[in-house]
């Protein structure tokens, strides 16, 4: 008994020391969730694909109308793969209080799409893998566009300016 002790404190030490060191090095302002991403994806060269998608998005707008998503915006159709996005995809942005009404109109409503959900954070690379999830099928993601830390480029889930909505890219 006292030899799987001595085996396994020196271990239980080091953990402890690591963790207790991973804590002070990040302030909890760098550690904060501003809010949250939904990513849905569609394949753009099908046609019956991008129309669910579409008619999700509708969908999603007027749950942002009548206020059930209303700390939420959409972002404009991408109808080629964008950033670290392998295909078609628009991002609904939400603040943090509204990620329970959101994530339980995700999850119910959307259909045979593929949607990301990752948080927001200065640290995007780890945002879109380790803190990420997918509803629908897993998509791989092309991260090494994105930065290491945003430090203050953060998206905040403010309104945009109303304008044109299809990216074409």
């Amino acid at each position: 008994m006292h030899s799987n002790f001595l085996l396994i404190a020196p271990l239980a030490l080091t953990c402890l020391f690591v963790f207790s060191q991973i804590g002070q090095s990040l302030s909890q302002e760098e550690l904060e969730i501003h809010g949250y991403h939904f990513h849905t994806y569609f394949f753009q060269t099908n046609e019956r694909n991008t129309q669910e998608a579409l008619a999700f998005r509708d969908a999603i707008q007027n749950q942002i109308d009548n206020g059930f998503l209303g700390n939420c915006r959409l972002n404009r159709v991408n109808l080629a793969p964008v950033g670290p996005h392998p295909i078609g995809s628009y991002e609904t942005c939400c603040n943090k209080t509204s990620i329970s009404p959101a994530l339980t109109f995700f999850m119910e409503n959307h259909g045979n799409l593929s949607i990301l959900l990752h948080p927001l954070t200065r640290y995007e690379v780890m945002d879109h893998t380790h803190r990420a999830m997918f509803l629908g099928e897993k998509l791989p993601l092309d991260v090494s566009v994105l930065s290491e830390d945003l430090a203050e480029n953060l998206d905040l889930c403010l309104p945009i300016p109303s304008g044109n909505d299809i990216n074409a890219v």
